[in-house]
């Protein structure tokens, strides 16, 4: 499980630090830069769910793959957080983190239903 964990972990280290560096430099009263920047950073969450299930597919130890999920929960917990946290340091933004939050429920029900 360590090599899943390790690249989830790396990419969503890499996609947040992209994130926050793009978001440093919109001007903090285009809205519309904001919330593509967020839409971004939804995208690469969802592209990492498609990583997370490809190996969550073709790995044999239900134990192994109700951890892959769990690691895919707290992705989204800490991509739901910057958003969040950008909307509340930025009152131009109004992008709403609900599609990251339906990927977490997704992601806590498949990591029940392996567990």
């Amino acid at each position: 499980m360590g090599f899943i964990a390790d690249d989830l972990s790396e990419l969503k280290t890499g996609a947040l630090r992209s994130f926050e560096e793009r978001v440093k430099n919109v001007h903090p009263d285009l809205c519309y830069e904001f919330d593509a920047e967020v839409s971004r950073l939804e995208a690469q969450t969802i592209q990492l769910y498609g990583v997370a299930a490809l190996a969550a597919k073709r790995e044999p130890d239900l134990a192994k793959v109700a951890e892959i999920w769990k690691m895919m929960v707290s992705i989204c917990d800490e991509v739901a957080s910057r958003t969040n946290g950008l909307c509340d340091q930025h009152p131009a933004c109004t992008a709403s983190h609900d599609k990251i939050l339906d990927l977490r429920n997704k992601c806590a029900r498949l990591m029940d239903l392996h567990g």
